[in-house]
């Protein structure tokens, strides 16, 4: 198992056997695209790749449902709020053209202590970019999550470190005491 971490601050989901549980284990998947060339010389033969983006997806299977699961899994909802209280009393769609937001996704193997991120996998930016289906019968009510990457906040494609980064240390941090990659509750 791994304790699965979506978002940052208040706003962070975490899948850690404690605040929220999973059905099954997660799983992560991560591909690189390739821009194939090819030379009359050769015929059809590929003679070159070279690397032209990512695609990565997480998959979460989530043992209860709440407004904030819904909000992660079907990621164009709104919350809907109690205007006498300012509660959260549910979720409505978002409106046609609202920019999909995504989280920092952080999985750590649960088998190691906290302080211990050389296995960490770390993704800047994903978000549910699918449907959400909820099944009403005698079973167990399980919600299925997948996250889509997309490239980071202020990315630059002219360098590395997009999409993701592995271990304890994010190649993008401030290095004036910003965000270190260790627990994203650093404030600028």
């Amino acid at each position: 198992m791994a304790d699965i971490e979506i978002g940052e601050g208040a706003d962070r989901i975490k899948f850690d056997g404690k605040d929220y549980l999973q059905a099954e284990g997660g799983s992560l998947s991560l591909t690189p695209q390739y821009t194939e060339f090819t030379f009359e010389d050769f015929g059809e033969t590929v003679v070159e790749r070279r690397l032209s983006g990512w695609e990565g997806e997480v998959t979460i299977v989530a043992g209860q449902e709440d407004a904030e699961i819904l909000e992660l899994a079907l990621a164009s909802t709104e919350p809907i709020t109690n205007t006498e209280g300012g509660n959260n009393a549910g979720a409505m769609d978002a409106a046609i053209g609202t920019k999909v937001k995504g989280r920092k996704v952080r999985i750590h193997p649960r088998i190691l202590p906290d302080s211990i991120k050389d296995m960490d996998w770390n993704i800047y930016n994903m978000a549910s970019i699918g449907g959400f289906e909820r099944e009403y019968n005698a079973e167990q009510g399980n919600v299925s999550i997948t996250l889509t990457m997309m490239p980071r906040e202020g990315f630059d494609a002219s360098k590395p470190g997009n999409f993701f980064y592995r271990g304890g240390v994010d190649p993008n941090a401030d290095s004036s005491g910003g965000n270190d990659g260790d627990d994203g509750d650093d404030t600028p």
